[in-house]
């Protein structure tokens, strides 16, 4: 299957470019970075592309029968204009692109952070309510409400947790703060958290797009 990967340089991409080139995927990736863009090589075909600039995209959908949405903007802060324009306007431009090419499925990399931060100690389900608290967190859910209810194309959205795994923004930091001792301890020492490494999110957004669910 050819396969388009956005975010491909993003934490989740690489390792997610990596799954689908190990099951016989032929997987082409976009940049904005013209200079940065991968040699064709091993299945990975590298395009430029820049998901807020719509104009950028027109080429590099043709052919492809299955887009893994999975570029963003994720920060715990920021202007919320920002991240309206990456993760909502950004996916419309994303969706308009599968239109015009054709192409019947994407999967959507949204995340866990659409359900906010609850206030109750019981496991979250995908019934729970979505109560989403800062920008990051509505942006996403946004993105979600454009591509489910739309027909054209059919999409499956994944909602990850907290990714940590080698090289992760937030491991870096946990690490840097272990190792000057500036770690802070809340509460009792007995607080749950949902964490998920990247390759079993990278497997799951494959699954995903194989099983549809």
């Amino acid at each position: 299957m050819h396969v388009l990967v956005t975010g491909s340089s993003g934490f989740i991409g690489g390792y997610l470019v990596d799954e689908l080139q190990a099951h016989g995927h032929l997987v082409r990736i976009i940049s904005r970075e013209p200079e940065q863009l991968l040699e064709d090589d091993g299945g990975v075909e590298a395009c430029h592309g820049d998901i807020t600039r719509p104009e950028t995209l027109r080429d590099d959908f043709d052919d492809v029968d299955l887009v893994f949405h999975n570029a963003a903007l994720a920060a715990d802060h920021g202007p919320a204009e920002r991240f309206h324009r990456v993760n909502v306007a950004g996916t419309q431009n994303v969706l308009d692109a599968c239109r015009s090419a054709g192409v019947s499925r994407l999967v959507y990399t949204s995340s866990a952070g659409v359900y906010g931060f609850p206030d109750r100690e019981e496991p979250i389900t995908e019934g729970s309510p979505m109560r989403p608290m800062n920008a990051y967190q509505r942006s996403k859910l946004q993105a979600e409400h454009l591509l489910l209810e739309q027909e054209d194309v059919e999409t499956i959205a994944v909602r990850p947790p907290l990714v940590l795994g080698p090289s992760a923004p937030a491991a870096v930091l946990l690490l840097s703060r272990l190792e000057k001792r500036k770690l802070p301890f809340f509460g009792s020492g007995e607080n749950l958290l949902s964490l998920v490494h990247p390759r079993d999110v990278a497997c799951c957004l494959r699954l995903a797009a194989s099983r549809g669910t």
